[in-house]
């Protein structure tokens, strides 16, 4: 069964529509969202809409979190654009769309493989899985063989075997171990930092047990202006130019 999967929707829609129709032209049978629906961009509730129409499995990540538990996270850390993105995000949702946010699981799981925003590391909350320290904290903690994360907004592959030095390196399209323990990091559909501009997402086949990264163009330029219009931090229109 060919399966999408993707995450760091992170309200922009046109991101998000041109990944879903990429899926679509692949005939995806099944597709799972790792969290971060909401934050940065001009879309937010269109984002949930969209997603609650298609009824695709979703974990809660951090912006999510934010957003629907202000007060919660001591979210010192998160810097001043993204602020405010998350208290003009909670002013323009609709009371149902911040309960479906409220209502996103931690972690999704079938009999393949299991879907995460952040780290499985449990503390602190939200770790990012990006060198290798945090590599090897992810490994320990996880509790299947294979785990698809978003939260680095960069696709990434983390391996280890028994004895072996955990293997941390950019995802290309290959077919995934089956001993040992395997993370797939599936980059970010509304705001990638490694570079690409290009909406990132993982095609897994569970039959050959294959991954392959997709990038899918969209209308950045659109998605700007959702931005702007909606009066957020110009910065965070011009970084989705530069894909950082």
């Amino acid at each position: 069964m060919l399966v999408g999967i993707m995450g760091d929707v992170h309200g922009n829609v046109d991101a998000l529509s041109a990944t879903l129709d990429a899926f679509d032209r692949l005939a995806v049978k099944k597709i799972f969202c790792c969290g971060d629906v909401v934050g940065y961009g001009g879309a937010p509730g269109t984002c949930i809409d969209l997603l609650r129409e298609r009824r695709i499995p979703t974990t809660r990540g951090n912006h999510d979190a934010y957003t629907v538990e202000p007060g919660k996270y001591n979210i010192y850390h998160v810097r001043h654009e993204a602020n405010i993105a998350i208290e003009w995000t909670r002013q323009v949702l609709r009371e149902d769309q911040m309960e479906w946010l409220r209502s996103l699981p931690m972690v999704l799981k079938t009999n393949d493989f299991m879907v995460t925003h952040a780290s499985c590391q449990p503390y602190p909350p939200w770790v990012y899985v990006m060198g290798p320290r945090t590599a090897a904290m992810q490994v320990l903690f996880q509790p299947q063989q294979l785990c698809f994360n978003g939260h680095s907004h960069v696709p990434l592959i983390v391996s280890h075997r028994p004895g072996k030095t955990v293997m941390m390196d950019y995802l290309h399209d290959s077919e995934l171990p089956k001993q040992g323990m395997v993370m797939v990091g599936v980059g970010a559909v509304g705001q990638p930092r490694d570079g690409d501009w290009r909406a990132s997402a993982v095609l897994y086949d569970t039959n050959t047990r294959k991954v392959t990264l997709l990038r899918v163009p969209y209308d950045v330029a659109t998605a700007q202006k959702r931005i702007r219009d909606a009066g957020l931090p110009a910065f965070l229109a011009d970084r989705l130019a530069e894909g950082q």
